[in-house]
C-alpha cells in the first residue's frame, strides 16, 4: 500500500491532495487521509507506480507559492513530504486543528460535533465506518 507522509501539511492541504491524487488515478485507487498520512486504497487489481503517486505529490507542493522550501522524497512505497522548516509546520498545523469536540470526514471538508451524524455522512461516500 502506498502511503504519503504529509504531517508537515495543514489538514486542508492534505484533504486538497487528497482530491487531487483521486482524481490522476482515475479508479485505479482512492486517496484517503488517515491521521497525518494520505493511504491509497485499491479499487482494482491494477496498482499505481510509487513514482507516479511522487510526480502527483511533487506537482501539488510546486504550486505552493513557498513551493521552493520543500522536499518529496520516495522509500519505498512511502512518499514523504518534507519542510524546510518543520517547527513552522508544526506550528501553523496546530493553528489549522480542530477544537476536539469537532470530527471531520475523511473523505472530503465536512466537519460536525455529531458522531452518529458523521458515520451517516461517511456512508453516504460509499465508505463502511
Amino acid at each position: 500500500m502506498i502511503l504519503v507522509d504529509c504531517s508537515e501539511l495543514s489538514a486542508n492541504e492534505k484533504l486538497a491532495l487528497a482530491s487531487q491524487l483521486s482524481d490522476e488515478l482515475e479508479g485505479v485507487a482512492v486517496a484517503l487521509v488517515k491521521g497525518e498520512d494520505i493511504v491509497l486504497d485499491a479499487l482494482s487489481d491494477e496498482r499505481p507506480e510509487p513514482s507516479a503517486v511522487k510526480d502527483s505529490v511533487t506537482d501539488f507542493i510546486s504550486r505552493r507559492k513557498d513551493a521552493a522550501h520543500y522536499a518529496v522524497e520516495l522509500a519505498g512505497e512511502r512518499i514523504v513530504v518534507r519542510s524546510a522548516d518543520p517547527v513552522s509546520a508544526m506550528r501553523k498545523k496546530k493553528q489549522n486543528q480542530l477544537p476536539p469536540n469537532l470530527k471531520q470526514c475523511s473523505f472530503c471538508g465536512f466537519v460536525t460535533q455529531y458522531e452518529d451524524l458523521l458515520m451517516l455522512h461517511i456512508r453516504l461516500h460509499g465508505g463502511g465506518y
